[in-house]
């Protein structure tokens, strides 16, 4: 007798093991950044209501909401407790450990609060740890997003919280999470049941009844729907661009939609525009930078400074064991240090705040990475940055080899070239330990 394949094995069945699975690489990662050990034990994993989750978050706690794409599709949200955003972000932002376990006991919501910024990356930390998991684990996963972060009491109204009744049943998964000699801390998933059901299918519009001869006879002609006319040479070549949403077009993004209608638009409306589609869909590998700088999550803050000024790039990628783990921008850089380093500000300067340049980069890059194919067009490219609301996408081919790196820079520079009668270059063969030099 054959075993069932992981495909046919249902999703709530799955779940609790996945997301175990998840939720302890997240210890793990946390591990590898803070030097300290964080250990990671299933409470419960059972269908219920959120009350249940009562007796485990009796205080405020941060909540994740998390939109899912591919074998699980919808929202689903993470949770944290009080002790959990105390521990894990008074770690990151290293206060002493005194302060630490004074705020497990006695910190207040507004306590919490003036720590959102890391709580909120605590989030990325967990997402990026999850679909990582989820990838491995679940055929047919896209992708994990996080989309909302809160930090509040959970049974004010937590119908408008998680954006269900308080009755709904869901799958509940709790953990119990120790660090240290730190007090424990819970960890929490809430999967709605409806993200197990199956989409539901419209019902086939009904047949009209046959008309008799007579009837036919008796009423009156419909006039034939007026067909729609293409735009005429007199519109502006520009028309596509000042309406680009759509009836049929449910995309909160006008840029996107405005690309898309230029790309499809006629060919004599296309060409008689100054961007033509040709270069909307002009592949990444053509005008991405084949050379990008390159930085290990070991890295110091004040190491990653340097590099990025020598090597005059606002991004670089980061590299662990031959993959992809993160991305780093100046802004994040500039993020990490203290504002007592800079030159207003000296005189008040610190210990701690010379501390603040060995920060590792690992604590604070931006993951999970969005990456695309060298075969993506630039529209696409576009469309990922909207979406997601980022300014640069690594380029990574069908074996996961990452082969260069797109920005806005690199976009608006071929879009600049055509305009201005160039056409794109292509770029040279990239090599993996090669830095961009401008």
């Amino acid at each position: 007798m054959t075993e069932p394949t992981v495909q046919s094995v249902p999703l709530e069945t799955m779940l609790p093991q996945v997301s175990t699975l998840s939720m302890q690489t997240f210890c793990e990662d946390m591990d590898g950044m803070l030097g300290i050990s964080i250990s990671c034990a299933l409470c419960q994993a059972a269908p219920g209501t959120l009350d249940r989750l009562k007796p485990f978050f009796p205080k405020f706690a941060a909540v994740y909401s998390v939109k899912a794409q591919g074998t699980l599709s919808g929202r689903f949200d993470l949770l944290l407790d009080k002790n959990a955003l105390f521990l894990l972000a008074g770690t990151i932002v290293m206060l002493p450990e005194d302060k630490i376990k004074e705020q497990c006991k006695q910190g207040t919501l507004e306590n919490a609060l003036k720590l959102s910024d890391t709580i909120k990356e605590i989030g990325n930390l967990i997402v990026g740890a999850w679909d990582r998991i989820f990838r491995e684990q679940m055929p047919g996963h896209k992708h994990l997003l996080q989309t909302n972060t809160q930090i509040l009491n959970l049974w004010d109204k937590p119908a408008n919280i998680f954006g269900f009744k308080e009755d709904t049943t869901c799958l509940l998964i709790v953990w119990e999470m120790t660090m240290g000699d730190y007090p424990p801390f819970h960890g929490a998933a809430v999967f709605p049941a409806a993200l197990f059901e199956p989409p539901k299918e419209e019902p086939a519009p009904a047949e009209a009844p046959a008309q008799t001869p007579a009837e036919s006879a008796a009423a009156p002609a419909q006039p034939e729907p007026a067909a729609v006319q293409p735009p005429q040479p007199s519109e502006p070549a520009d028309a596509a661009l000042v309406c680009p949403q759509t009836q049929e077009s449910t995309d909160p993004h006008p840029v996107w939609n405005a690309i898309q209608q230029r790309v499809r638009s006629a060919p004599d409306a296309i060409y008689a525009a100054p961007l033509d589609a040709a270069v909307l869909n002009c592949p990444a590998r053509v005008f991405m930078n084949p050379k990008p700088l390159w930085l290990s999550p070991n890295d110091s803050v004040e190491t990653a400074r340097q590099r990025m000024q020598q090597n005059n790039t606002r991004y670089a990628l980061v590299e662990e064991k031959d993959q992809l783990v993160g991305i780093l921008s100046q802004g994040d850089v500039q993020a990490a240090l203290s504002p007592y380093l800079r030159t207003p500000f000296e005189e008040y300067r610190r210990p701690l705040d010379e501390a603040s340049l060995q920060i590792r980069i690992r604590w604070f890059m931006s993951r999970p990475v969005h990456t695309a194919s060298p075969d993506t067009p630039m529209w696409k490219l576009m469309d990922i940055m909207c979406r997601h609301q980022i300014r640069a996408v690594p380029i990574q081919d069908a074996g996961g080899t990452v082969t260069g790196l797109v920005t806005v820079t690199e976009i608006f520079q071929t879009l600049l070239k055509t305009l201005t009668g160039g056409s794109p270059a292509v770029q040279p063969e990239p090599t993996k330990d090669c830095i961009k030099t401008d």
